[in-house]
């Protein structure tokens, strides 16, 4: 569907007062790893042909926060720190993802390690982390109470340690030979889905709406679903990728990444075939040829439509949680449009 290969409503709406809160508050900041900050972000003058400042991120997390919090009767004002405090944790994970994967390139730019080296790189990401927790304490000035605060607090902190407990337990599966669905689904769970559930409750909580127990493990379920099908869409584009997604078809398994695609090859209950595929990534690097072998034995088992069968369960899931949430009926199909976009999504 056209409008979801462009940008759906939920990521365009406020977006320009969103990023421009974004650059001001991170180029307010004037320490030591100011410069590499700036760089990383694209906001300096190694960077001067960006001359209005533009966010190169998706910027997904900021968004749906956003949309929870003025959906339920918050404003855009409450939204903002809790917003940015999300992005910027997450811009934090890839730095030092960038590093622990080898990855030379983000946003079509060479990664921040590449450029200024391993140390700098880590404190950079390490100081990015401690600006998106103190940009919390902005809720305060926006009708937040301490108490809202602190929760909102404990909520991220405890959000980012299970996503870090997530990227552990990614590394080891690279030298994991048997790996279940269901231990994959925990890890995404955790590497992706831990942040994206915090930043729908950091949405709701600045709403300053006083929602009961019932609503807030509504809206937790429904961050939790959407990080879920985040990954598994990322997994797909990871193999059957298009020109948009800045990724070669089958860039993945070139890299013997353990993604959905690959874990249910190999628990195919085709033992030739899965056989096959270990044996390929059992070699120290894989070419074109390796490559080419494995996607044809994922389209002899069916494996994308499995992964899409997948996809499909928890957008149901996500349908009947929206149509529960103390929301206006406008505000559900746009919600809905959530889900649809990270299943039609190209990059």
């Amino acid at each position: 569907m056209d409008e979801f290969n462009k940008k759906p409503k939920f990521l365009t709406y406020q977006a320009d007062k969103m990023e421009n809160y974004l650059y001001e508050y991170v180029v307010s900041y004037n320490g030591k790893t100011s410069k590499y900050i700036n760089n990383y972000f694209g906001w300096d003058d190694i960077n001067s042909g960006n001359l209005k400042n533009k966010y190169s991120g998706k910027a997904f997390r900021p968004s749906i926060c956003i949309l929870v919090c003025t959906s339920l009767s918050g404003t855009l004002d409450m939204a903002l720190p809790p917003s940015i405090s999300v992005e910027l944790v997450h811009n934090f994970s890839l730095i030092h993802d960038d590093i622990e994967d080898n990855d030379k390139v983000r946003r079509h730019k060479p990664t921040l390690w590449t450029i200024w080296g391993i140390p700098k790189a880590i404190i950079t990401g390490n100081s990015i982390l401690v600006l998106g927790n103190k940009i919390l304490n902005e809720m305060l000035k926006n009708g937040s109470s301490k108490n809202d605060l602190f929760n909102s607090q404990r909520i991220l902190t405890e959000s980012y340690l299970k996503m870090m407990e997530g990227q552990f337990l990614d590394i080891s599966f690279e030298n994991e030979k048997n790996i279940s669905q269901d231990k994959y689904l925990k890890m995404i769970s955790l590497k992706t889905g831990a942040l994206i559930e915090c930043s729908v409750m950091l949405g709701a909580i600045a709403a300053n709406k006083n929602l009961n127990n019932e609503v807030y493990k509504l809206i937790s379920e429904f961050g939790r679903d959407i990080g879920l099908l985040f990954q598994i869409s990322d997994d797909l584009l990871g193999v059957w990728g298009t020109d948009k997604t800045g990724k070669p078809v089958g860039a993945d398994i070139k890299r013997k990444k353990k993604s959905l695609p690959i874990i249910l090859t190999l628990n195919s209950q085709d033992n030739s075939a899965s056989k096959k595929v270990n044996n390929i990534l059992l070699k120290e690097s894989l070419n074109q040829n390796d490559v080419d072998n494995v996607m044809d034995v994922m389209s002899s088992l069916k494996i994308k439509e499995k992964c899409e069968d997948i996809s499909k369960k928890y957008q149901s899931n996500l349908e009947e949680i929206i149509s529960k949430l103390p929301i206006e009926k406008e505000q559900r199909i746009v919600f809905n449009e959530i889900s649809e976009f990270l299943i039609t999504r190209e990059n």
